[in-house]
């Protein structure tokens, strides 16, 4: 609807489930390293509009919509991104049974998550990461004051040529559960032939 019905104003895309999956799947990783994500492929495919086939891409839109099942529960939430705020909005619909504690738990993941992706596809500033760091890590009250944005680009400048580095000697590779449109496609008509 948002990508064709004209009456729609807003910019708006959505993610599938898969995303949710993937994203709980990458998350240890991100947490110990925040350059785990070069090798999850699928995930940098949705926000370029790659993965689903009526995606938008990210840098395009104002706001995403993902229907996300939690972890623990069967239950499923909305997670609404306003990319221009910055911030996540949840929709829980049990919210009598199923407390926001557990949500918020669940939507943290998310939260780490989605910073560090936005700023692969230079949609965010590398900044906005580096606040979502020390947020995340419980460091606000270590961060500089003032916050010294150069030295901390100049660092995560750093991070993934030394991450590149180490991608090119231990040959990364893309998750082959999940392939994207793109390479679907290419395997059809790869099997056509």
């Amino acid at each position: 609807m948002a990508t064709f019905n004209k009456k729609i104003s807003k910019k708006v895309t959505t993610t599938d489930s898969f995303f949710g999956s993937m994203v709980r799947g990458i998350y240890p990783a991100v947490v110990e390293n925040s350059n785990a994500l070069a090798r999850q492929v699928s995930l940098l495919e949705y926000l370029l509009g790659e993965y689903m086939d009526c995606n938008t891409p990210w840098a395009e839109v104002d706001h995403v919509l993902m229907p996300i099942r939690m972890g623990v529960r069967a239950h499923w939430i909305l997670v609404h991104l306003d990319i221009r705020n910055r911030c996540l909005n949840v929709y829980n619909s049990c919210c009598a049974t199923i407390r926001d504690g557990e949500v918020r738990a669940d939507v943290q993941l998310f939260a780490l998550v989605i910073p560090h992706l936005m700023a692969n596809i230079d949609v965010w500033q590398p900044v906005i990461l580096m606040y979502a760091e020390y947020f995340m890590n419980d460091n606000m009250e270590r961060m500089p004051n003032p916050f010294d944005a150069t030295s901390e680009k100049i660092y995560l400048a750093s991070q993934l040529y030394k991450h590149g580095l180490h991608k090119i000697n231990e040959g990364y590779e893309s998750d082959p559960d999940f392939l994207s449109r793109r390479e679907r496609k290419a395997r059809k008509g790869a099997n056509k032939k």
